[in-house]
């Protein structure tokens, strides 16, 4: 093998890296990855980026693998989704589902989708829905309970009740 044959089989080599994200910096959207011996400068990892866009940034200790334009560490981009034995895979069927660190999973199947959020779920904005609402504790609407609430004006035979107190 020539001097030029190595050359190029280790250009080809540093062209795509395997590592571990080192350091994450939330604020600026980079992180440093391991890589061998060898520390990445902060580098941007890859996101949808267009008119939907995603914020999932990785974790320390994750396994990624380095996109480096002709070799060059400096201008890679930092390429995720390398299931290890630090961060495995979630699942072994066809359901897409999302799992965070603090207890957030959401699942998807054909019968729906599940979410268990342990710290509740808040929504902002109007809801509709078609379709029955069920709860296994209570509804509150305006400050008053669907099931334990009372009524005022109650009147023998016919007569509506007043509005909940």
């Amino acid at each position: 093998m020539s001097q030029q044959d190595d050359d190029i089989n280790g250009l080809v080599g540093d062209l795509m890296r395997l590592g571990t994200v080192e350091q994450v910096d939330l604020a600026l959207g980079i992180a440093t990855v391991r890589s061998g011996d060898v520390i990445s400068p902060a580098l941007p990892w890859m996101e949808a980026a267009g008119s939907w866009r995603t914020w999932s940034p990785p974790s320390v200790g994750e396994q990624v693998l380095l996109l480096c334009p002709e070799g060059d560490i400096a201008a890679a981009v930092i390429l995720r989704g390398l299931y290890s034995t630090a961060f495995p895979k979630l699942g072994a069927d066809a359901h897409p589902r999302f799992d965070g660190p603090s207890g957030l999973n959401i699942t998807f199947t054909e019968d729906g989708i599940t979410i268990a959020a342990p710290s509740g779920l808040a929504i902002t904005g109007d809801v509709t829905i078609t379709g029955q609402l069920t709860a296994s504790v209570d509804v509150i609407g305006g400050g008053k309970s669907l099931k334990g609430h009372k009524h005022g004006g109650v009147q023998a035979g016919g007569a509506q009740t007043g509005t909940p107190v």
